[in-house]
This record gives structure tokens, sequence and C-alpha cells, in this order.
């Protein structure tokens, strides 16, 4: 039902906040399906919350300046926590997402030019191919149903596999994500609880998990770097060239084979992640709000008159951006972020002492009650220049902060952009009847069941 057919606002899809404090089991149990779900009323409410699950000291910062504190001004305080490496590195390595330290700074020098704005220039002509691919593929279909989730993923994993890698991999999207989907679906309760790798099945730990599941996609990756690495004459200056020839500027020593796995696994699965769930979600919020979908059109109309869009359109596209940043705020694809307390600090005026796990949630903070007005609506025009004025700067985090702001953030922004403008100058998306929508918080915020959409030409 859309918001022109009811005098009552239509309220995105999220789960109930907990209203009792649960038993531990059901804590845990919750945590591990959906962890969005797991966080009482009161953390929509409070801006510090301090608990303990069995020996484990934990304290949720949702005051912007606490954040700014933990990401920013005291980052080199606070670590990835040693849990959330242990669910991510099974899959990704020791990549740039889960390093730390001197290796992680490496790691970012290294990578930080294939996403600058040269960079991000010269990729806008291979997004929109891969936009308008994607829409010609939904034009041979006529006014069918699509897993909106699944399109969304083809398209950016399509991308990144020619910005960042000079390939045509797209053929790896769906084994990479029924891998993933794999994976997390086998993350157990004696893994949220750090219990080890191997608990309770010696054989069959999370590595060995990790390594069944990935099996095909790891083979292809190993192909791709095997072929660059002993054929470097003519090779593009793309980011995979990079990784190969990086060189330690102590040692002089390059990557192995096995690191610049990590780097591209990471690159292929986060580079296209993010891009995707934001664009999922925007369609399914604007499929239910009819006068933001009106003005979507309305301002593509007004700049771009049905043609491709450039890299030079974006300015002059802010409701555009609205929509995607509304969308990331609503449902953001990095759900949470954890860090350990290194030292005894203080945050919020709470003191935090060492070894404590400290928890920003981006769910919690973008629907926070003392920090947005009407939090559970979709309002687009909230991003506006005039309304997002006195906002305090760190109580919009989609791609993180501080040091470890997520590298391909611009690119993703860019990315997301030009896509949606390019289909949604073309196509209308409705939801489909008779179906579920509910986010569900893994590894990233996806819709637990996928979000069926009907094509319409418009």
């Amino acid at each position: 039902m859309t918001e022109s057919q009811t005098s009552v606002p239509w309220v995105p899809a999220a789960p109930r906040p907990l209203q009792l404090r649960p038993s531990l089991l059901t804590l845990l149990h919750t945590l591990l399906d959906n962890s969005i779900a797991a966080y009482p009323q009161e953390a929509y409410d409070e801006f510090v919350l301090s608990g303990r699950v069995l020996m484990l000291r934990s304290v949720t910062i949702n005051d912007p300046d606490g954040v700014k504190h933990v990401l920013v001004d005291n980052a080199a305080n606070y670590a990835k926590t040693s849990l959330a490496r242990k669910l991510v590195e099974p899959v990704l390595g020791k990549g740039i997402l889960t390093s730390e330290g001197p290796v992680w700074r490496r790691q970012r020098r290294i990578m930080s030019p294939a996403f600058d704005r040269r960079s991000i220039l010269s990729y806008t002509p291979l997004v929109t191919e891969e936009a308008e691919e994607t829409a010609r593929r939904w034009g041979m279909r006529g006014s069918s149903q699509i897993d909106v989730g699944k399109e969304m993923m083809w398209t950016t994993f399509a991308i990144i596999s020619r910005t960042m890698f000079s390939t045509d991999s797209r053929n790896l999207a769906d084994p990479l994500a029924s891998a993933i989907a794999r994976y997390q679906g086998r993350i157990r309760l004696a893994d949220m609880l750090g219990l080890p790798d191997w608990f309770p099945f010696p054989w069959r730990g999370r590595a060995w998990t990790a390594r069944r599941a990935l099996a095909r996609f790891d083979a292809a990756v190993a192909d791709l770097i095997t072929k660059r690495m002993t054929s470097r004459d003519g090779a593009p200056k793309d980011l995979l060239t990079r990784l190969i020839e990086a060189r330690d500027e102590e040692t002089g020593d390059g990557m192995t084979a096995d690191e610049v796995r990590d780097q591209v696994v990471t690159i292929f699965f986060a580079g296209h992640e993010t891009t995707s769930l934001a664009l999922t979600w925007s369609w399914y919020l604007l499929s239910q709000h009819a006068a933001a979908e009106a003005k979507l059109h309305a301002e593509l109309g007004a700049v771009l008159a049905g043609r491709t869009p450039r890299h030079e359109d974006l300015a002059a596209l802010p409701y555009t951006r609205m929509v995607i940043e509304e969308a990331m705020r609503l449902y953001p694809p990095a759900h949470t972020l954890s860090r350990e307390a290194l030292a005894d600090d203080e945050v919020a005026g709470h003191r935090v002492r060492k070894g404590t796990m400290v928890v920003i949630v981006p769910w919690v903070i973008h629907r926070h009650r003392r920090l947005w007005e009407r939090p559970q609506h979709f309002e687009p025009e909230r991003f506006s220049l005039e309304r997002s004025a006195g906002r305090p700067r760190f109580a919009y985090i989609p791609f993180g902060a501080g040091p470890r702001i997520c590298i391909g953030a611009a690119f993703a922004m860019t990315e997301a952009m030009l896509i949606l403008a390019t289909l949604a100058q073309r196509y209308r998306l409705r939801l489909a009847p008779v179906q579920i929508v509910e986010p569900q918080a893994l590894l990233t915020l996806r819709p637990r069941h996928g979000i069926k959409m009907i094509v319409e030409t418009r």
C-alpha cells in the first residue's frame, strides 16, 4: 500500500525493539539470527548503554560526540574486536577490512589510488555501460517479476570486476553470493560466544566452512591472480596490478599470492555489497512512497531528458542523492561497528575500561529519537542542505568514520547515483504482493527473504 492510498504514514520494515529484558539464551539466539532485533526500546532514546554478555563488558555509544571520540579523536585506542575478525577472516582473510596497525596502513596506501577522484571519473563509462545492460535485460523481460537484490548484485559485481580487475567476472556473482549466504547461515552460537574455531566439531570449524563454501570462487580468483602475475607486459594499471607490483618500503618485498587473494576477495565482496544493498533498499522505499518517486522522476527528466547520465550530471541530481542517503539511513548496509578498548578511557562522560567492547550501531544511531525527527519515516528531504545544516556530523555514518572510513565511499555513492538515474528513467518497480520484507543483520544488512518486485516500463 502506498502513501497515497492511506492517510496513515507508511513506516518501512523493521524488527520490533525488545520490550522486556530477555534471558541470556534468547538474547544470544537473537544476536545470531538478526543482531538489530536485539536492541531494546531504550537504545533509541539513550546515548550510552552499558551491559555485559557473560564475561564480556560492552558499551553501546549512540552519542555523536562519543562516536567521533572512538572512531576519530582517539581511534588508536580502539581496535577491531577479535570476535569481529574471527567471524570475517575465514572469508576475507587478512585484507584491508580485517588487518590492523602497520599492515592495514600499508594496504590502505596501496589501494587508495584506485578510489581517488581521477580513478572514479575513469570508471563512470563502465558503470553506465553495466547499468544500461541491466536496463536492456529488464526491457527484454517486459512486466516481469524480479528479485531486485539479485539484480543489483549482478550489476554492481560486474562493475567491480571491470573497474578494479579489468575482467568480466559476472559469472562469479552467484557463486560468491551463495557462498557468503551459506557461511553466514552456519555461524553458530559458539562463534558468538568467542569459543574456539573448532568447537564443538574439531574437524569442521569456521575456516573449513569458509573454504568449502568459497572453493569455486577462490579457484577463479587464484586463476585471475596467476594469469596477471605471469603476464605483466601490457597489463592494465588497475587495482590488481597495483597489488601485485606493490613493494614494502623497508624490505622491498611484494605481496604473496595469498595476500593478494585476500585483498581481491575483500574488494569483490565489499566493493559490490554496499552499493547493491543501498540500491535494493532504495527501490523498495521508492515503491512504497509515490511522492518521493515522483520527485525523483521529475528531477531525472529535467536534467537528463532520457539520456545516459555522466559524472558531471551528478551535481545537478541532488534529490537522487538524497534518496540513496535516506535509504542508507534507514537500512545501513554496514549496520554495526565494534571496537575493543586498548586502554582505559572516557567516552561521552562514561568510563570505558581496557578490554571493553565498544559498539557503534548505525542502525540505531540513524533511528535515534534524539537525533532525528520522525526517524522511522522515509523522508529524502531530510538530507537537503537546509535540513542537514544543524545535524551533528556523526549522527549519520553509513560508511563508518575516521581513519577506517570505507575506502570506496565516494565510488559507491557515485556508482549508486549513476545506476539509479539510468534505470529509474525507464522503469518503475512495484513491490510484488504476498511477501514479507524483513531486514536481517548478519555480516551486512540484507532482506532476509529477498525483495520481489514487478518491473514496469515508464
